[in-house]
């Protein structure tokens, strides 16, 4: 009878280990996307390897740029000018589950770079 005790004792830990390890897993993955489409073409941010991207789809004398911020002091900002241009930038210093906000802005390009004409509401996404 000791044995068996021992054995189910040692199973009972291992199904504890195995259940922690599974929660601290899903936890580590548990970042979202944020994608928002305008007319003129789409910005995205991506949790998995936080990406800003941004896809300038129209013809009309606007940029559009992705700006996406976690507080006031640390933001970044990438821009597309022209039909159906697209850039993308890594972002890896970004502690993972921070809540980040990302916006869409249409600009104008000016000498000295970019002036915003209109943005849409910040959105929110974790990484």
């Amino acid at each position: 009878m000791p044995d068996t005790k021992r054995l189910a004792a040692r199973m009972g830990i291992v199904a504890l280990s195995a259940t922690v390890s599974l929660a601290t897993a899903t936890a580590a993955y548990a970042g979202t996307n944020e994608r928002i489409d305008v007319a003129g073409g789409e910005v995205t941010f991506t949790h998995q390897g936080d990406y800003l991207d941004t896809r300038d789809l129209r013809k009309d004398g606007y940029c559009l740029t992705a700006e996406l911020k976690v507080n006031r002091w640390h933001h970044w900002s990438i821009t597309t000018c022209g039909y159906n241009t697209y850039k993308y930038r890594s972002l890896k210093r970004i502690n993972e589950g921070t809540k980040v906000y990302l916006r869409a802005c249409y600009t104008k390009k000016r000498s000295g770079g970019y002036t915003r004409v209109r943005c849409t509401g910040w959105q929110a996404a974790h990484t």
